[in-house]
Parts: C-alpha cells; structure tokens; sequence
C-alpha cells in the first residue's frame, strides 16, 4: 500500500492538466474506493495489537482492510456457516487466534525469531522467569527468588493493577492454565507509545473523517458548479450515501474491531516489590517448519536493576462472543453495507472528494503504524555471542544461572584439592549474599524445576537435554547404591547426607573475586518400601554449572576423547601401586596410558578433564589415566558419584563379599577378579547409564581402596588356593601358575609377598608330584622366578616403559632375589633327594649366580643354641624328605631353635613353606597344627601365626595331652607368646571339654600374675571351674601363690566361693597352715571369722589350733577370732588344744579367757586320729589325687 501511495504522489505532479478528468475518473474514482477493501496484512497486525477500545475507535476510522475485518471477526467468532461461507469451515480455533488475537492459549503461543517474534502453534519450549527481592527473607541468602509470575502473584510479589479485580476473579486467574504461556509480543516485542499519542492520532481519525464529508458537502452543497460531474451537478443520491455509508462503515469496523478485541481478555499486573522478567527459550526447537535458536530476553529496570516501575499484559482467549450470531452478523452486514454505500457515494461525487477519502485512508493507516513501530531491537538476545557452546549440550539455563549471577567460571572441588587451597581462600571461605555458592546452586536448581513440571499448566517439560539425562541417570545410580549400601550397614537411618565443594569466580574485579562454599546434598527414605531418594534437580543444577564452565573455559579441548585418571589425586595416579590396582580389578579392554601431570588442572577439577594430544613426554612427573567414549556430562556425573560414595563408604564398616577370579578364554591376560557385593554396585551404577563396567570398577576401587574396603586378592585366598586346586587336580599347572603370577604381578605390599610365596610353595608342590609335566613347569618357574624381576616383567608384558616418577626400590629387587633362592634351594635339595630328580640339578647351576644352589645363605651370627647346617638341616626335612619317620623321631624344641635361626637371617620363605607344610600334616598329625602355633608365638613372629591362620590352622588345636598352644605358652610362663596368641583369636577360656586346662586356671597354678592378668583382659571368666569345681583363686590359694590371690581377689574373685569338698579359700590356707595367704585373705574378707561354715562345723581359729603353728593362731586371734566359740560338738578352742597337747597354743588362749590351768585335768580324748583329722584335709587329699597335672614335656612332639 504504501507503493501505490508514492507511485500516486509521483506520478501526479507530471499529469498534464487537460488530462485531470481522465486520470481522475478512471484511476481515483475506479481505484480508489475499492483501497479500502485491501491491507490485510496492516489490519491483521492493528488487530492482533489491539487491546483496548480506544485501539478499536482508531481502528474505525477511515478504515483500510475491510474485507479482513469482515472475515477475521468471522475467522474468530462465526459459526460454522458464516466460517463456510468464508471458506474458513474446517479451520481450527488456533489459525485465526495466532493471526488475529495477542493472546496464548493452549493451541497457540509466541516464540523469539532472531529479532521478532513468531505465533506459533502448539506448547513449544519456552520458560518465563520472575525474579524478585523479598524483603522479608530472614538471611541475604533467601532474599532473591525466582519463580512463575503464578509463583510471583501467590507470594504477593505481583498483584493486579485494577484494584476493582475481585479476590475470586483474581484467584481464577492464578489458575488460569494460559498463565505459564508467556505473552512475548505485548510483553516485549513491541514498545508502545504512551496514550497521548493514541489519544492524538484518535482525534487527527476523527478530523480527517469528518474532513472528508464535510469537503464532501461543500462540494455538493456550497460550490456545486465548481465541482461538477461530467460537465453536470453532482447526483442527488451522491452525498446521503456517502455519508450513510461512511457511517455504517465505521460503525461495522468498530463493532468488527470490538468483537474479536473482546475474544481475548487482558488482565494487568504490576509488581509490588523490585523485580526482573526474564524469557528463556531453548535452542535448536523444532516448531512446524522453522528451527527456533536459543533466545534470552529480559524486562528489567534502568541499568539492569530490579524495579517497581514495569508491568505485565496478560492476555488469555474468551469465548463471550462464541455463538452470539446477532452481533457478529449486524457487525458484518453493516461494514458491508457501509462500504457499499459509500463506494457508490464516492463515484457520485466529484474526484476531489474521492482522492480526499484516500488521502485521509492513507494517513490513518500510517498513523496506526507509526503507534506500534517501535519494535524490539536485534541485538535484544541476551546470549547470542553463547549459542555456539550453548547448542553442544542444551545449557541455556546454565548459561542463564551465569548471567544472573554474574560469575565467570564456577569448579567442583575434590577434598584434597579443597585442603591445597585452603591457604589460598581462607579469608573468603565463606560468602552470602547473592552471590554466594548456595544460592548460585539454589538458582540453578530452581530453572530446573520451572522447566519439568509438565503436569503442571501448560508448562512444557524441556526433555531430552543432556545434561538432564547425566542428572537423572546419576539419580538412579544413587538411590540404588544407597538402597544396596542401607542392607549392608546399620549406619544408614532416615536421612544422609554428602557434600561437594564448589569454588566460582566472579565476573567482577571485586576484592574478593572467589568464593567457596560446601554444597549438601541431602538423601531420604520415603514411601513404606523406605526406599531412598535425592532431589534431582538439585544434581542436574551440578552438572550443568560445571559442564557450563568447563565450555567456557575450554571448549575445543572438551571436544576431543576424555580421560579419566586412575587415581583420586595426580599423587595417587602415579603411584605403580595404583597401575595394579587398575589392572587387577578394572582392566578389561581399555588399557591405562601415561601422559604429563601438567596437562591436568590438578588445583580445581577432580580427575578427568584432559585430552591426550599432547607429545610432551619429557616431563618431571606422569599419571596414568584411562581414555574413555563418554561425554563431558557423564564424566562430571561420574566424579559426583565418586563424591558420594567417599561419604556412604564411611558408613560400611568392611565390604565382606565373596572374592573369586574367573578365567575366561585360557589366556594369561583373560584373568577377572570378582566379588559380588562390588559386582551389585556395578551393576547399579551400569544399568543406571552412568558409564560402562570399566567406569564403574574405575571409580568404586579407587573408592574402596580409599576407605579401605577393597577386597584382598591374596594367592592364599580359599577361593584362590580352591581355584588353583581344581587346575591342579587337572594337571593343569601351566594355567594354575599362569594364576598365582597374574596375581603377584598385580599386588603390593604384604599382598605381593603372601602371593609371591604361594608361587614359591607351588614350585614346590610341583617338583614334588610324580608328573614329569608338573615337575617340568615347576622347574621352568623356578628359574623365571631366578631371572626375571617380576616388576620389570609384568611392564614388559603390558609394553609400557618405567614412569618419571616411579622410584627405583633396591629394598625390592633384593626381597625377590632371597626369595628366588630360597625357592631354588628348596628345588635343589629335590633335586638331591628325591629318586630321579637330579636332571634338575643343570638349569639350577647355570642360572645360579655364585656358589652352589644348596647352600643356603642363612647367615648370621651363629645361633647360640643351634648351627645354621643344623637349622638348615631341620627346615630340609621338613620340606624335602619323607615325613613320616622324620616325625616320629625328632623333637619339637629342635623345630623351634631352627624356625629362630631362620628368622633371623631373613629366609621367611621357607618359614611360610614350614608353615604350610604343617598346616597340611595337621590334617593327619593334629598336634602339628597346635605346635605351628606354639613355635610361632614362641618366636614372636606374627606374621606365621597370620599365615596359619589365613590357611585354615585352628588356634584351639591341641596335642596328644589336649593342651592347647595358648595353655602350653601358660605352663611355659612365656607372656609374649601368650598375649600374642590371645591377640590372633586363641580362647581366653579354653575348652569346656578340657576344663582342667583352662589358661587361667594353669597361669594361677604358677603364679602367673601378669599372664593372667592378659587372660583376663582378652575376656576370660573369673570364675570358671575345672573338672572338679575349682576356680582360678582356689587354685592360687592351694598352691600358695600369694601375689596371684591378691591379683585375683583385686579383680572381684568371689571369696566365699567353695570347692567341691565345700572349702572356702580362707578354709585351705588355714588347713595348710599359709599364714601370708591367710593374711591376704582376711584382708579381702567380708564374711565373720568365727562362722562355722565349713564341713566340720569348726572354726577357722579351731582348725589352726588342730593343724597349725602358733603364728597362724595369734594372726587369727588379731583378726577378731573368738577363742570361746564352740564347734557344733559345743567344744572350744581351748579343749581342742588340750586334746591335741599345744600347751604353747593352751597358755595364749587361757590368758585369753582368764582361765587357770587344772594340774589334775588329763588330756580330753577327741577320739581316733582319723575321727580328728578335719575332712578339709581328707577333701584336698582327694583332689590331689583326681587331679592330672601337666607333667608331660612341653618340649617333646607329641
């Protein structure tokens, strides 16, 4: 339109004036009447703009587009027949709402489209965002929320600005689905003027109109022959209907005009506290045919502030006109009626008249543009500079979460990093505000939960981003761990807890630019399954802020293959024990590689944000890492779950678990370690999609390893040493050492050393059987033990040169060498004594580097009590020659001087072959078992007791005299044997199937003090009886062991505890005449010194006047003894001393009594010797006779 405008103004000018009529008639009159039919695409936007009624009243005036008018209001509110008539019958409700109406609804809404705005139809992606300041928030933290304008208007944030809005009407419209779909256009697509310039433009309307008929009639009414028609008046008809016309026409574009304004109802809100509104729509959004780019666009105050000073149009679709046929057909027929009255008016009437309605048409039609001309600018979006990283994950909430905070790089932090930076940030170690970590995360966490409520209104869950996926998977990977770790340990209660560490870096140049802050992370049980959960928004806020940063900071680096470390530190990552490790239980196809440590940001990240591109091999310091296909989400998610299991790990006091190897294909290199308790945390974490086996194994060792739970893997393990005894029993000893080796190769510390000896002890085993393939393999392993280093072996296995910073171990080299000759000397000494073994003898002497295999350097000082040949001799025998003479012959204590000499010169290889050799015999000889014990604790070498014990040896295993190892060491007096036989699991109270020998009983016997006061320590029952009823004090009191009675009696001993002849302690020493023990217990005495309480019904100062010596009766009487108690005869103590004739005794208790000595008075007959003898001595008598003590010597093998 605005081309035929300024073609008409051109052209004009140069018509000549003889030709005006002809222009006039045939292009004013024809074309211009009919102008007004057309604009379709100027009156569609005024329509679809139009909120108000003064909008419509312009819109009336000197109308364009009369035709749409008509059939828009049609389109929007007819019938089915009307919508027909139109050729508009099966068009849905959503068409003409995306091109007539500025409201959304749940068919159609607006997009961003580079610098304008789309209709569209359909729920696309797009979140609308309010942010505001609550004042009343307790802490600076809480100050700053974001949330829905629902969210915004519930918390009293917005409000509507018609305050005759009723409570319920607003309340409806809080509920009202449309209002989570955001109104762009009227919002921020277009600026519009203020209502004084539609207040000018409304009046200019109404001048022009009324111009236009009042030129009309003065053409027709003032200077009629000035304006004639065709050489004559104008026609009568002319003016009244171009008058009627113009009027109806207004009238039916107003009613047009008003009718599809009113089909949407916009409702005000304005904000009662600072605020922002921020849209955010996502990239690459497929809508129809058109690819939508991410877009952000924000409504705020001057200089990016929070302000009061805005408002919100809402504008939802009514249906108030949806079947009123009356107003829609008066509205139609009258704008059709009108027009055609003024067209045929128009041609009536002079031409002037008819360029004067056009010029006027013209001129409204431009000021209704120039209303809404001020559109949102092209550079509005926010984040156009970050779609490119933006597009590789889908992160324009995390890039939105940097943007509204400000921050320039934000790094999880692992625990040792965060110690290492702990100088660096401690007096900015914690922040509130804004700006803090928590409410960065918080902020985050909140844009993930506004975009995945899609059961609620008619937001739109923004499904399949990748970073969602990462969080959602990690979320399973959790909670199922959790769920699994819960049934192994009670620690687990309702709730738990793990953080993270995050450290950002402001934007800003502010005195304090970094902040860091510990992230919880909170799990609950919920539901009555108590199954545990964790907020997953709150992880996906996590990972994407982290992958957000890591983009920004490198993005080209991130496109390349990821590693992972194989460790938890750059430290541990260059450890060899960390290479075997990975290689023991991750390794299954992707093989660990060396790189420079420098190229991973050891100071922030955890362990995995590097490539391998680099050719810098020269460097100080190397890592092993492990290079994976995952992408950079699921690597972060992955470190997070590294997180979390650090802390639910320190929950589980041991794995436990079963631990096997499987052998897959037969080769050397198709070995797998297994336990099924780490296999059920695999299997979580892979069925969840958080990464492969080898990542899950990856990260749960390292965990393990950390909090000390991984499994052992020894060669001596049941399930090891079951495994090898199938293969073996097969004949299988190529694969059998093909095992033990993997093992060795793969371990450190004692676990290598236990390993390397069972490779040694097979050695032996083989040489020893009668299979000629067997000793053949024996022998070939002796001398690759000779040969080889087994470190320097296993690296040239797996083709990798020795690391930087590995240091070179001589302590190492030197181990292995004694334990090859060792194992050699064992080969040698076969090789001599057993039939046909001497072709062995030549491999030996060629790899043997000086002197003769069998001379075995045990050298040292000279055993004082034993030679080293003697000691060599012994250890020989056990380990060469027929066993069954050499058992009956030789004696235990020669074991003992041989098992010493060895252990001082360093060969444990052949003590653990000893070891092992009894343990084996034990199964046919049981007392072997107890002396392997003996002879370790004996030795004081634990570590033999370890290996008994890890091979199965019971510790309670007794002799041919039932004396168990722990009893032995008790007769023995030896207390370091005995504590540390208590230490390794020996029974502190024997077997109820030997009470006679219970430790306790013995170290009371011998007045052990101090071992009994071990035994008692390890748990052992004070009051435990022997055979025949006797407790550790009865047993210390009838062998007068003083200071043991004052030990046990210091320990709560029960002093009236009594025997099976119903003495009492006291009763014994008494009868024994112990006058220190008596003392010792009178001291400890509660009871009164002249009960009868024993079976003579005597007196304690009775039974010392019949049996003792004159000490022990003036020690009673100091005590409190009554020398006029009577026994149950009613006779006292001074009759029972006449009667047995202690004159000595007779004086002290006559001067006691006042009694004066009767010359005439014979000695009182108390009857036979045996009538006299107190039944206590008959009793201990009778004891001593049933007791068997231990007489045998300890020394002699049974």
């Amino acid at each position: 339109m605005p081309s035929i405008l300024l073609y008409i103004l051109i052209f004009v000018p140069c018509v000549l004036a003889d030709d005006w009529e002809d222009f006039t008639n045939n292009l004013a009159t024809d074309l211009a009447p009919l102008i007004t039919l057309f604009g379709e695409r100027l009156t569609k936007q005024f329509l679809s703009e139009s909120i108000s009624l003064l909008d419509n009243f312009i819109f009336a005036l000197s109308p364009l587009g009369v035709l749409t008018a008509v059939v828009s209001v049609i389109r929007v509110c007819g019938g089915s027949s009307l919508r027909a008539f139109i050729g508009r019958a099966q068009e849905g409700p959503a068409e003409a709402e995306a091109e007539l109406l500025p409201c959304v609804s749940e068919s159609t809404a607006e997009l961003f489209n580079e610098g304008g705005i789309s209709r569209v139809f359909g729920r696309p992606k797009i979140v609308e965002i309010v942010m505001w300041n609550d004042d009343e928030a307790q802490n600076e933290e809480d100050r700053i929320k974001i949330g829905t304008l629902r969210d915004a208007l519930q918390c009293g944030a917005w409000s509507a600005r018609d305050s005759a809005l009723s409570l319920e009407d607003l309340k409806a419209v809080v509920n009202t689905p449309e209002l989570d779909v955001p109104n762009l256009s009227l919002n921020k697509g277009i600026k519009c003027r203020g209502q004084f310039w539609f207040y000018c433009v409304a009046i200019i309307g109404v001048l022009l109109q009324l111009g236009s008929m009042v030129y009309a009639g003065i053409t027709v009414f003032v200077f009629p022959s000035t304006f004639e028609k065709d050489g004559s008046a104008v026609p009568s008809y002319a003016f009244p209907f171009y008058i009627l016309g113009s009027v109806l026409l207004f009238i039916g574009m107003l009613f047009c005009a008003i009718i599809i304004e009113r089909s949407s109802d916009e409702i005000y809100f304005k904000p009662n506290k600072p605020s922002k509104i921020f849209w955010l729509q996502p990239g690459k959004q497929n809508v129809g045919d058109q690819v939508f780019n991410a877009f952000l666009a924000v409504k705020e105050g001057s200089k990016g502030t929070l302000t009061k000073k805005m408002e919100y149009i809402k504008s939802v679709r009514v249906r108030k006109y949806d079947g009123r046929s009356m107003e829609i057909y008066v509205s139609v027929l009258s704008t059709l009626l009108g027009f055609i009255f003024q067209f045929i008016g128009l041609r009536g009437l002079h031409a002037s008249v008819i360029l004067a309605q056009l010029g006027s048409t013209f001129i409204m039609s431009i000021l209704r543009t120039c209303l809404r001309t001020e559109r949102m600018p092209h550079d509005e979006n926010r984040i156009r500079d970050e779609r490119g990283i933006i597009s590789n994950k889908h992160q324009e909430l995390d890039c939105l979460t940097f943007h509204l905070h400000g921050i320039e790089s934000l790094e999880m932090l692992t625990p040792s990093t965060s110690s290492q930076l702990s100088t660096d940030l401690s007096s900015n170690s914690t922040h509130s505000g804004t700006n803090s970590v928590k409410q960065i995360v918080r902020t985050r966490t909140r844009l993930a939960e506004l975009t995945s409520m899609s059961n609620q209104g008619l937001i739109v869950d923004w499904n399949k981003m990748p970073i969602r996926d990462a969080a959602q998977s990690l979320v399973r990977a959790i909670e199922s761990t959790t769920n699994l770790l819960s049934g192994w340990s009670d620690a687990f209660t309702k709730s738990f807890e793990f953080n993270i560490q995050i450290e950002c870096q402001r934007a800003s140049n502010g005195s304090f630019p970094r902040i860091r802050e510990m992230i919880p992370l909170a799990m609950t049980r919920c539901g009555d399954s108590q199954r545990w959960t964790i907020n997953v928004n709150q992880l996906e806020a996590m990972i994407g802020l982290s992958v957000w940063s890591l983009y920004k900071s490198e993005e080209q680096n991130l496109h390349r293959p990821l590693s992972r470390m194989i460790g938890l530190s750059t430290s541990q990552a260059s450890q060899k024990e960390t290479y075997r490790l990975f290689h023991r239980w991750v390794y299954r196809q992707t093989d660990a590689r060396l790189t420079s440590a420098k190229m991973a940001d050891h100071s922030r990240r955890w362990f995995g944000w590097f490539t391998l591109d680099s050719e810098e091999n020269n460097l100080a310091e190397e890592v092993f890492v492990m290079r994976t296909k995952n992408e950079i989400e699921k690597m972060v998610a992955q470190d997070i779950f590294v997180q979390y299991l650090l802390t639910a790990l320190g929950k589980v006091p041991e794995l436990g678990g079963d631990t096997k190897i499987i052998h897959l294909d037969g080769s050397y290199d198709s070995f797998t370690v297994h336990n099924n308790r780490v296999d059920e945390m695999v299997r979580c974490f892979e069925d969840c999609g958080l990464g492969s086996r080898e990542d899950a194994l990856l990260c749960i060792t390292l965990v393990l390893k950390e909090r000390d739970l991984l499994p052992e893997l020894l060669a001596d393990a049941p399930n090891v040493r079951n495994h090898v005894e199938k293969l073996v029993g097969r004949n299988d000893w190529h694969n059998a050492f093909d095992l033990v080796w993997w093992i060795c190769q793969r371990s450190d510390g004692v676990e290598f050393e236990t390993s390397a000896y069972e490779l040694g002890y097979l050695c032996r085993r083989a040489l020893l059987n009668p299979s000629k393939s067997a000793q053949e393999e024996g022998l070939e392993n002796v001398c690759r033990m000779l040969k080889f280093d087994i470190g320097a072996n296993f690296r040239d296995i797996q083709r990798m040169r020795r690391p930087v910073g590995w240091p070179i171990s001589s302590a190492a080299f030197t181990w292995w060498t004694r334990l090859s000759r060792q194992v050699a000397w064992v080969a040698w000494h076969i090789s001599i004594n057993a039939k046909g073994m001497d072709w062995v003898q030549q491999p030996l002497r060629e790899i043997w580097v000086q002197g003769q295999p069998g001379n075995l350097p045990i050298e040292s000082a000279a055993h004082t009590e034993m030679t080293s040949q003697e000691s060599s001799k012994i250890l020989r025998n056990w380990l060469v020659l027929d066993l069954t003479a050499f058992i009956d012959e030789h004696s235990g204590e020669q074991d003992l001087l041989a098992f010493r000499c060895a252990l001082e010169t360093g060969n444990h290889a052949l003590i653990y072959f000893t070891m092992v050799v009894w343990t084996e015999l034990g199964l046919v000889y049981p007392g072997l078992v107890q002396h392997a014990f003996l002879v370790a604790a004996r030795s004081r070498c634990e570590w033999a007791i370890q290996v008994l014990l890890k091979r199965g040896a019971d510790i309670e295993s007794t002799n041919s005299d039932q004396v168990s190892a722990l009893a032995e060491a008790v007769i023995l007096d030896d207390v370091d044997a005995t504590r540390m036989l208590l230490e390794h699991g020996a029974s502190s109270n024997g077997h109820d199937q030997n009470p006679k020998r219970r430790p306790l009983l013995l170290a009371a016997q011998r007045g052990a003090t101090e071992i009994a006061r071990l035994i008692l320590e390890h748990g052992a029952n004070l009051e435990a009886v022997d055979r025949v009823g006797l407790t550790a004090l009865h047993w210390a009191v009838r062998e007068n062991q003083v200071e043991t009675t004052q030990f046990l009696l210091a320990r709560g001993a029960d002093f009236n505890q009594k025997g099976p002849d119903q003495l009492r302690p006291l009763d014994v020493a008494v009868m024994n005449d112990q006058v220190q023990m008596v003392d010792v217990l009178l001291q400890n005495s509660t009871s009164n010194i002249n009960d009868c309480n024993w079976s003579s019904g005597r007196t304690a100062l009775i039974t010392a006047v019949t049996n003792s010596k004159i000490e022990l009766v003036n020690l009673l009487l100091s005590k409190g003894a009554d020398p006029q108690a009577c026994d149950d005869n009613g006779l006292t103590p001074i009759d029972w001393a006449k009667s047995t004739g202690k004159d000595d005794v007779l004086s002290i208790l006559q001067n006691l009594t006042g009694h004066k000595p009767d010359p005439a008075q014979g000695r009182v007959e108390m009857g036979s010797n045996e009538a006299r003898r107190p039944r206590a001595s008959r009793a201990a008598s009778d004891i001593a006779n049933c007791d068997d003590s231990v007489t045998h010597d300890p020394h002699q093998f049974p």
